[in-house]
């Protein structure tokens, strides 16, 4: 999309294996809550199946939350704007948002192989990229003005944190920074390794 303007988006887009999406320079998406509210702006498609996608990019997408933030899962413990579950050789470039609201992530992935996070601006209420299991990662040029954590390592979390739990393995975080902010909670990084103990029964 190259025309420069702002786009109205009323439901999720769902992403297949060897697809990108690129915006171009004064492109913005804007979430709008008609007929109802939704969670993600961008998805997998084998999320829902718990099937691989492979190769999918998105590159250069300015978000307006506009409200419309709310966690509907459509895979329980899911709900980053941009979210991927069961993705191999992802990247996200140039990806801008200054309205997060306090219930979703900004960008949230989990169960992945190979992911690439540059050039990020993202301020709000939640966490900005928010990482389950997976392996071979990177995060950087990023600036961040978030309540809660800029990024988060959540390898074990809340049940309504991550949709699977797991390791997270083999990563590189450069040249991100945390912008002070009048009131938060979170961390530049919170790193979670996990404390929940092993199933038995009542």
């Amino acid at each position: 999309m190259t025309q420069p303007g702002t786009y109205d988006l009323a439901g999720t887009v769902y992403l297949g294996s060897h697809t990108a999406v690129e915006f171009g320079h004064g492109v913005f998406v804007r979430k709008v809550a008609a007929p109802e509210p939704f969670t993600h702006v961008f998805l997998n498609r084998g999320t829902l199946t718990r099937t691989c996608d492979h190769g999918i990019a998105v590159r250069g997408l300015q978000l307006i939350v506009n409200g419309v933030d709310v966690r509907r899962f459509e895979v329980y413990g899911l709900h980053g704007q941009v979210a991927f579950f069961y993705a191999h050789d992802i990247r996200i470039e140039r990806f801008r948002c200054l309205d997060l609201g306090a219930s979703q992530y900004a960008i949230q992935v989990c169960t992945f192989e190979d992911l690439i996070i540059d050039d990020v601006i993202i301020k709000g209420d939640k966490d900005g990229v928010h990482l389950g299991r997976g392996r071979r990662f990177t995060i950087r040029n990023g600036v961040f003005q978030t309540f809660d954590d800029a990024v988060a390592l959540n390898a074990h979390d809340y049940a309504t944190g991550n949709p699977e739990l797991g390791w997270i393995e083999q990563g590189v975080v450069e040249n991100c920074h945390d912008l002070d902010a009048d009131r938060t909670t979170g961390f530049f990084c919170r790193i979670l390794a996990g404390a929940w103990r092993e199933w038995t029964p009542a």
